[in-house]
């Protein structure tokens, strides 16, 4: 079986195990206010519209391939990764004013629609990031209770839940980074691989499969090892997800393909098309950037200079560079094998031949 199949037979398993979860909370949060009964409701929303499920999927298939004991508790707790993932993209969408996730309305949207309708002082835009922002709290706080909560040895819990710390922290660091690049006048490669490596590569890659692997009794060592695979398989996911998110279908992906440009994202597609375009090319782009109102005609002026100055075709060689560089990595050690072993050759592959 392909990582494509293994990973939608997987979305299937976990997503009844996070809408039960979440049919435990709600009630909770209902005895608390109705604020909070539908803060949660939203959450639950939020959390189960339609996604790949990668990153629940590498914890899962690690901890298998470390030859973990329990993989029935593993399942089950993998969907706390799923929701720290939330939290991340409901304080991301804020950060970058989008108003679409996966299709639907961001949370901060959401809550100013709220205002809209229910209140009439002071400000919906502010009222809504306002309560998006604590949503998003609340939701990292629920997920790391599922692994606190789990059925794993303490000790286990804790270094997992230490490197989860840890690397969250590495995380807030790369969105510091993303954040600043967006305003700078110039940024280099190099600049946005850091971005890459400590933002998406971190928590996409790296924080589901180091959890895995420690809950399963990983070592130091074991955990170095499929660190040299996350780091460089996450940043061959980024470049693609900016590629998607220039070229991709904005049916598919959930979101506008032309975001990127509106928050004047230096991606590397922009990077290498303004070294290697003409004056007027350059001119383009740099209009292009952060224009809160660009028009698919205008993008498209820009996805053409992306074509014509080969940024494209460079940054589709980086992403195989990328995965060679992480299925090396596994190479090392022969032993891991089995369904988790497979998985995890199989999916690097496809997240670089994926539409959304």
């Amino acid at each position: 079986m392909d990582a494509k199949q293994t990973l939608e037979q997987f979305r299937n398993k976990l997503e009844p195990l996070l809408d039960e979860y979440f049919d435990q909370v709600v009630p909770q949060a209902k005895n608390i206010s109705p604020v909070a009964h539908s803060a949660v409701t939203y959450l639950k929303e939020y959390t189960l519209r339609k996604a790949k499920r990668l990153r629940a999927a590498l914890m899962y298939y690690t901890y298998l391939m470390l030859r973990g004991k329990n993989s029935e508790e593993a399942l089950r707790v993998s969907a706390f990764i799923e929701i720290i993932q939330s939290y991340l993209l409901i304080h991301d969408d804020v950060m970058d004013q989008d108003a679409l996730r996966r299709g639907g309305a961001t949370i901060h949207t959401i809550y100013a629609d709220v205002h809209r309708q229910q209140y009439g002082m002071q400000d919906p835009v502010h009222f809504g990031e306002s309560m998006a922002i604590n949503l998003g709290d609340i939701a990292c706080h629920l997920a790391c209770d599922i692994l606190t909560d789990s059925d794993f040895d303490a000790p286990l819990k804790v270094k997992a839940l230490s490197k989860l710390h840890k690397q969250i922290v590495t995380v807030g660091y790369g969105q510091m980074l993303d954040v600043v690049g967006s305003v700078r006048k110039s940024v280099s490669e190099e600049d946005v691989f850091l971005v890459h490596e400590f933002k998406t590569a971190t928590y996409t890659y790296e924080t589901p499969i180091s959890v895995g692997a420690i809950l399963a009794g990983a070592t130091d060592d074991d955990v170095k090892v499929l660190t040299d695979y996350a780091i460089p398989a996450g940043i061959a996911f980024q470049i693609q997800d900016d590629i998607l998110g220039m070229f991709g279908d904005e049916e598919k992906l959930g979101k506008a393909n032309t975001s990127d440009l509106r928050e004047g994202k230096h991606t590397l597609l922009i990077i290498k098309a303004l070294e290697n375009g003409t004056p007027k090319q350059v001119k383009t782009i740099t209009q292009a950037l952060g224009n809160h109102n660009i028009t698919q005609k205008d993008a498209d002026k820009v996805r053409q200079i992306i074509r014509d100055t080969g940024s494209l075709e460079y940054s589709q060689e980086q992403t195989r560079k990328f995965v060679a560089q992480a299925k090396a990595a596994l190479e090392t050690r022969l032993e891991w094998q089995g369904e988790g072993r497979e998985f995890l050759d199989g999916v690097a592959d496809y997240m670089i031949n994926r539409e959304y």
